[in-house]
């Protein structure tokens, strides 16, 4: 479904990407990991053509990106990490809108609407919502096409926990549809809700990856340890701070498991 080969992206003297060499089948729902600067967003960035890479091919369903921008994109749509809407439309307004300009199938706009929590605010004006609403929002206009690519940029951001138990239902019902899931995220229950598949960036290169349960809940496991380092137990059983900055390494840096 999605390919990229040997891709490179640098901004001024910084490389971004390095060669990326990534393929994910039509049905996957791969979750993207990696320390900040690692090369996520501009990965996402570069697959539908926001950032142009410097060398390599990408192709969405077997369509060049270089060759054919719009029948590319056309098969994906694009959850960035951060969405501004015409403060002045309506919740329904702004929903309406994409929908007719992504050709959207009709009821898009209402399944959505009630997907991601916003029926009672949908008459509201967008200048009125909460971060975690706009971010409710910004997952619906993703929504709203049917294609076979969803590209999601830390797509659990400012969500409270209804609003993420809907977000993983409605990815459950794409993923038993047969679309494909790329996303990107450091939220350890983004991994065991919404992945069949991680993949580990470190300084632009695939560094690790795996499948099935047991390499989720790893990776799952490492995510935590990142964001609260190991609990008690751990500690009392004579693990150290510097133990604790050996595991992220293990994730992120030169010892990753593959």
């Amino acid at each position: 479904m999605l390919t990229l080969k040997d891709v490179t992206k640098a901004f001024g003297s910084r490389r971004i990407l390095d060669g990326l060499a990534l393929e994910i089948a039509a049905g996957e729902s791969t979750a993207l990991l990696g320390a900040n600067g690692s090369g996520k967003t501009t990965t996402l960035r570069c697959i539908v053509g926001l950032a142009k890479p410097d060398t390599g091919r990408i192709t969405i369903g077997g369509i060049d990106l270089a060759r054919d921008p719009i029948g590319a994109r056309a098969r994906c749509s694009y959850l960035p990490q951060r969405s501004v809407f015409p403060p002045t439309l309506t919740v329904r307004e702004a929903l309406a809108l994409v929908a007719r300009l992504r050709r959207a199938p009709t009821g898009a706009v209402d399944r959505e609407l009630a997907s991601c929590g916003l029926v009672e605010m949908a008459d509201g004006n967008v200048g009125e919502l909460s971060g975690g609403q706009r971010q409710r929002l910004a997952i619906a206009v993703a929504l709203l096409p049917d294609v076979d690519l969803y590209l999601f940029d830390e797509p659990s951001a400012h969500l409270d926990p209804i609003a993420s138990r809907m977000l993983f239902a409605r990815a459950r019902q794409l993923r038993a549809a047969g679309r494909t899931l790329l996303f990107t995220t450091h939220v350890p229950a983004d991994v065991r809700c919404l992945a069949t598949r991680v993949v580990v960036l470190r300084d632009g290169r695939i560094q690790a990856g795996g499948a099935g349960e047991f390499e989720l809940k790893r990776y799952e496991r490492k995510l935590e340890r990142d964001l609260w380092g190991d609990d008690d137990e751990h500690a009392m059983a004579g693990g150290d701070h510097d133990d604790r900055v050996g595991v992220d390494r293990r994730l992120y840096g030169p010892g990753a498991v593959a």
